[in-house]
C-alpha cells in the first residue's frame, strides 16, 4: 500500500497545467525556429496566419514540449524566465545516413509528384525532405529538420492553472474542441463531453486516456453518447403529427 501512495504522490508531482510563451533558436547560425510571438515570427519571416500564437497551454507530464523542457517547467515559478539550452541529443537527435534514402524519379511521377529541392513529402508517418533531383534519383533527407543542431529555448511561465473548473476546460479546449459535434458540460471539477455514437468508438484508447489524465488533475471526466439534434427534432415532429391524426380521429 505505501509503495502505490508513493506512486500516485510522484504522478501529482510531475502535473502542472501552465500557460506559457517561448523561443525557440538554433544556435549554429542563429535561427529561430519556434515561438509562441506572432511579432517574433513576422520578424523571422515566419508567421502562419493560420496560427494562434499566445500563451500556449501546456500539461506537463504528457510529452507535449522537449523532454528537458518540461524537466524544467516542473521548479518554475509563476513571471519567471529561463533558458533551456540542448545538446542534439536532448533535443531532436543526432543525423542519421541510413534516413538519407535515394528514391527513383519515376515512383514520384507514378503518384504525380514534382519532387524540388526543399518539398516536404510523407511516407506513411515519416516526413523527408528532397535535397537534390538528378539523373532520375531523389535524394530524400527522412532526419529531422534540426537534427544534429545544438537549440536554446526562452521560456516563460506566464500563469499556471489551479482552478479546477479552469483545468477542465484546458482539457477539453486541447483535447477535443476541434472535434466535429462535440458539446460539453463543466460543473465544479466535473467535465462532461458528448461525443457521436462513432467518433466515441474511434476515440475510446483516447477516451481512457483524457480519463486518466483528469484524475491525475483533480477533474472527473464522463463521457456521453451525443443524441443528435436533427434525430431528436425529427422524432418531435412524428409524435406530434401521430397525437394531431388521433385528435382529428376523434
Amino acid at each position: 500500500m505505501g509503495e502505490e501512495k508513493s506512486v500516485e504522490t510522484k504522478t501529482k508531482e510531475n502535473k502542472r497545467v501552465l500557460k506559457v510563451t517561448f523561443n525557440g533558436k538554433e544556435l549554429l547560425e542563429g535561427r529561430i525556429f519556434d515561438t509562441t510571438s506572432a511579432e517574433v515570427a513576422k520578424q523571422n519571416n515566419m508567421f502562419d496566419s493560420k496560427r494562434n500564437y499566445g500563451p500556449l497551454s501546456v500539461i506537463t507530464g504528457e510529452n507535449e514540449l522537449l523532454p528537458l523542457i518540461e524537466k524544467e517547467l516542473l521548479t518554475m515559478k509563476v513571471g519567471e524566465t529561463r533558458k533551456v539550452k540542448m545538446s542534439p541529443k536532448e533535443a531532436f537527435g543526432e543525423r542519421k545516413s541510413d534516413l538519407v534514402r535515394i528514391t527513383p524519379l519515376k515512383i514520384f511521377h507514378d503518384q504525380k509528384i514534382n519532387p524540388i529541392p526543399g518539398l516536404v513529402i510523407s511516407v506513411g508517418n515519416a516526413y523527408g525532405r528532397v535535397q537534390s533531383v538528378s539523373g532520375g534519383r531523389v535524394r530524400v533527407d527522412f532526419n529531422h529538420a534540426l537534427a544534429g543542431r545544438e537549440i536554446e529555448y526562452e521560456i516563460k511561465v506566464e500563469n499556471e492553472i489551479t482552478n479546477k473548473k479552469e483545468i477542465a476546460e484546458t482539457i477539453y479546449e486541447k483535447y477535443y474542441s476541434f472535434v466535429p459535434g462535440v458539446k460539453k458540460e463543466i460543473k465544479e471539477n466535473k467535465l462532461t463531453i458528448q461525443l457521436t455514437k462513432e467518433v466515441l468508438k474511434n476515440l475510446e484508447k483516447i477516451n481512457t486516456s483524457i480519463t486518466r489524465l483528469g484524475k491525475e488533475l483533480g477533474v472527473e471526466v464522463e463521457f456521453k453518447e451525443l443524441i443528435e439534434t436533427k434525430k431528436t427534432e425529427t422524432e418531435k415532429e412524428t409524435k406530434k403529427q401521430k397525437e394531431t391524426t388521433t385528435e382529428k380521429k376523434e
